[in-house]
């Protein structure tokens, strides 16, 4: 997580009196560290069971941080912030049409001059690398992912079952995939400038074989 928050603040160029917006902060733990950094922070997830770790850790920590539950494609936030974080494929759970109105809410949520850090999964990656299954074992417990990618809607579906405790559960879920082209639209839509590029965390450059997008984006 350090070095991850690290990686944010060189190349959102941090000075460390910035504003983040987390959207889709899952249980705050980039959430927690910048705060314990010194930065305002609030953060913002649909799941309830998150926000709540979220908001203990924070308490524990002695941190003052906004955790709120909700839609983020409801956000309101007109030039409050001096940066977003959208990260870890959080932009997979939304189609076309609700992942601009994302960079919209972006858009809208920052200050001038400010920047938003994107992480997403790279659509070429998953086209070239994606198998008809694959299994995980943990003790007695086992995991299948079945996995299949629709050209069409630019979705993978994994078929998911899984066994835990010596009982049968399945889980299937769908994510949105996209590229580096499909982000730049969304982003030049927004009007927002992507002044960053990586292929990975270890800022190596996108290619055709990067796993993941991650682009710094400027108001």
């Amino acid at each position: 997580t350090k070095y991850e928050c690290d990686f944010i603040s060189q190349y959102c160029a941090f000075s460390g009196h910035e504003r983040i917006l987390a959207l889709a902060c899952g249980h705050g733990r980039h959430s927690i560290e910048f705060a314990q950094r010194g930065f305002g922070v609030h953060g913002v997830d649909i799941n309830e069971a998150f926000i709540h770790q979220a908001r203990n850790e924070a308490a524990q920590k002695g941190l003052s941080i906004r955790f709120e539950l909700d839609d983020l494609l409801r956000l309101e936030a007109q030039s409050s912030f001096d940066a977003v974080l959208l990260l870890f494929n959080s932009l997979g759970f939304f189609n076309r049409e609700d992942s601009q109105r994302i960079f919209n809410i972006i858009s809208a949520a920052l200050t001038l001059g400010g920047r938003a850090f994107i992480d997403c999964k790279n659509r070429e990656h998953i086209c070239k690398e994606i198998k008809p299954y694959s299994v995980t074992e943990k003790g007695n417990d086992l995991m299948i992912d079945r996995l299949s990618f629709d050209p069409i809607t630019g979705t993978t579906t994994n078929n998911r079952i899984y066994i835990k405790d010596g009982q049968r559960y399945e889980a299937p879920f769908t994510m949105y995939s996209y590229n580096y082209h499909d982000l730049a639209c969304f982003a030049a839509a927004a009007g927002l400038k992507i002044i960053k590029t990586f292929g990975g965390w270890k800022g190596q450059p996108l290619d055709g074989d990067s796993r993941r997008i991650i682009i710094v984006l400027e108001k």
